[in-house]
């Protein structure tokens, strides 16, 4: 088994100055609309309270967190000095409110946040448990993280596909990866594990909601609606809006509270 790398600080720095994750592109518009639909009507959130973006990389999500909350009390954090440097350039009335994340912790204070929410970040971290761990102490007593991250459910269009092609791999820690996606991948977590991860920590039983990936698999794979951008975006939402109460999808989104002080 080899052993799998999580990038570092310097590994992000060099996508940074080479664009990564700085527009949004093919199915990222769908995790978009769902993760707004997830936000708004099974979260509930509050406008007026404070959030963090925990890997906020060069502020991808920033449009739609100032829709859901205000401004002045979103806060972001990440590991890579040139995400954090691109923020400031794009967004520099916000740049105050991004702080490094060292050492395997944010630069915030204990109970400092209402919601932590974490994009497409649980697949890349070494550590999960430093993670989580560090995600729980920004918490204040009720508040709520909110992840997304790619899922290794059994059964989901990619685990299938992966499955027939003989491109999965198994994870020191004991997970899987698929072996042709992205190369900072470490790990596709199943929802179960996901759940016994962070009830581990001390958070409450997870919610979750799924992105099925068979019209984002259509839409990529078969000729010609790659060409059409338009449509192959549309099309993609339905992994979430007709699916999403299905067990066997191939990326989840998630929350869990941590508990109320006694």
């Amino acid at each position: 088994m080899n052993m799998i790398k999580a990038a570092t600080a310097s590994d992000y720095d060099a996508l940074y100055k080479d664009g990564y994750r700085q527009q949004l592109s093919g199915c990222e518009y769908a995790r978009l609309a769902a993760l707004k639909h997830f936000l708004s009507k099974v979260c509930r959130v509050n406008r007026d309270c404070d959030v963090l973006d925990y890997g906020a990389g060069a502020g991808l999500h920033l449009p739609l967190w100032e829709e859901l909350f205000a401004p002045e009390r979103i806060f972001y954090c990440d590991i890579s000095e040139t995400a954090a440097s691109v923020f400031a350039q794009h967004f520099h009335e916000r740049k105050t409110h991004y702080r490094m994340i060292r050492n395997g912790m944010a630069d915030y204070s204990d109970e400092s946040m209402d919601y932590v929410i974490s994009v497409e970040v649980m697949e890349h971290v070494q550590d999960l448990d430093c993670y989580l761990r560090d995600i729980f102490r920004i918490l204040r007593p009720g508040g709520t993280f909110v992840w997304t991250t790619p899922c290794g459910n059994r059964f989901s269009v990619e685990h299938m596909w992966s499955m027939i092609r003989g491109q999965i791999e198994s994870t020191p820690e004991g997970y899987r990866r698929w072996t042709w996606e992205d190369p900072t991948h470490v790990r596709r977590i199943r929802t179960t594990e996901a759940a016994d991860r962070v009830c581990s920590i001390g958070f409450e039983s997870p919610i979750f909601r799924m992105r099925s990936h068979l019209f984002s698999f259509l839409a990529t794979y078969t000729p010609p609606m790659y060409r059409f951008a338009a449509f192959r975006e549309w099309l993609m939402q339905g992994d979430y809006s007709m699916f999403r109460m299905l067990p066997n999808g191939a990326s989840m989104l998630a929350a869990a509270k941590k508990p109320q002080s006694d």
